[in-house]
């Protein structure tokens, strides 16, 4: 393999491992037994394992952002439920690295992997304002967007320990959720009625 075609495979095979053990927990010896490859190669490519948690962290979220973009020709509602769906599926296929991530005071919760986070937080907001089509978001509706987020991911912390409903109860609830928090931001009158009107 060239030098960047083994890299990428080395990050691939850390997500692998990652989507079984929480990262944390990963050796360099488990790297590269999955990957078939010497532990003095891994080290050629990752000099210590918060490097290679790093990377794997970067092409999953890059990953996460470029799929939780839907499909233009639904609605704004549908595009939400399909976004929503795609997320909690993410949080299912990494389960352990999820909840290690959010949690404060684990070992691979550092600045950078927060920033990582902040990318996708960023990333669905603005998202969610392009498509409803608000182009200057009041402070209020900011806030209950952030406020949203955040209830997004613990619920669905929650939702992979307890697992009480399906994915698709989990996401249409947590769409009411976010109607229900727009409504109640307090925002101009013609941000709500704006909202409203996109939301069929």
């Amino acid at each position: 393999m060239a030098p960047h075609e083994r890299r990428d495979d080395l990050i691939r095979t850390a997500l692998r491992v990652f989507a079984r053990r929480p990262p944390g927990d990963v050796t360099p010896e488990e790297i590269a037994e999955e990957a078939d490859v010497s532990r003095a190669l891994v080290y050629r490519y990752f000099p210590n394992m918060a490097e290679l948690r790093r990377a794997a962290l970067e092409q999953a979220m890059s990953e996460l952002i470029s799929r939780l973009s839907p499909p233009d020709h639904l609605s704004p509602t549908e595009q939400l439920r399909a976004a929503l769906r795609t997320f909690v599926d993410f949080a299912d296929s990494y389960a352990p690295s999820y909840a290690a991530l959010l949690n404060g005071g684990s070992v691979i919760s550092t600045e950078e992997t927060e920033a990582q986070i902040d990318r996708v937080r960023d990333g669905v907001r603005a998202l969610i304002l392009e498509r409803v089509g608000v182009t200057d978001p009041s402070p209020r509706l900011l806030l209950a967007l952030r406020c949203w987020v955040a209830a997004v991911e613990t619920a669905v912390m929650s939702w992979l320990r307890e697992r009480q409903m399906t994915r698709d109860e989990l996401a249409d609830w947590l769409l009411e959720q976010l109607a229900a928090m727009l409504t109640a931001a307090g925002g101009p009158q013609e941000e709500l009625e704006l909202l409203t009107a996109r939301a069929g």
